[in-house]
């Protein structure tokens, strides 16, 4: 598990991001200018994790309480790596870990979770399924900016799978 003061090993650029490793789904927030407010809200917090499904795409949606407005962090299963793509076939339980970093990807704040096994399951059986549908990456690209451009975040939690609160 990543720690306050680590450094993310992945130079990303401002903004939030979905990394994988195995049964560990991590949320990297990266801001350069996080106040002492913020990363005190992103430590202690209530977060809104939902996970959504609208037509191919695959998005978390994240909030933090006070801290930072529903955001979408949508994922094309057609780009998951092998290591992913196996992970999700094993049985296991899943973690989530949110990290909000500076902009010299230095940790400021870090959360881990266990999702409720009822919710890790409903999400490996929803990605199983979507591996085996017929679409490209390309085809995920084109349907995600499509609902960029109708919807803000937070009105697609009617199409959450399941909404938790951390």
């Amino acid at each position: 598990m990543v720690q306050v003061n680590d450094k993310w090993p992945s130079d990303v650029p401002e903004g939030i991001w979905l990394e994988y490793m195995p049964h560990q789904w991590i949320i990297v927030i990266k801001d350069p200018a996080w106040t002492v407010e913020e990363l005190r809200k992103g430590r202690k917090a209530h977060m809104i994790l939902s996970f959504v499904q609208k037509g191919i795409v695959d998005a978390f949606l994240l909030e933090i309480e006070d801290c930072m407005e529903c955001s979408d962090i949508p994922f094309c299963m057609k780009d998951a790596s092998e290591e992913m793509k196996q992970s999700i076939q094993e049985e296991g339980d899943e973690k989530l870990q949110v990290l909000l970093t500076d902009a010299d990807d230095t940790v400021k704040a870090a959360r881990t979770f266990d999702l409720q096994k009822e919710h890790g399951v409903l999400l490996k059986n929803a990605l199983r399924k979507r591996l085996e549908e017929a679409y490209t990456a390309a085809d995920f690209d084109a349907a995600y900016a499509e609902i960029l451009e109708k919807y803000e975040p937070f009105e697609l939690e009617p199409d959450a799978l399941f909404t938790v609160r951390l």
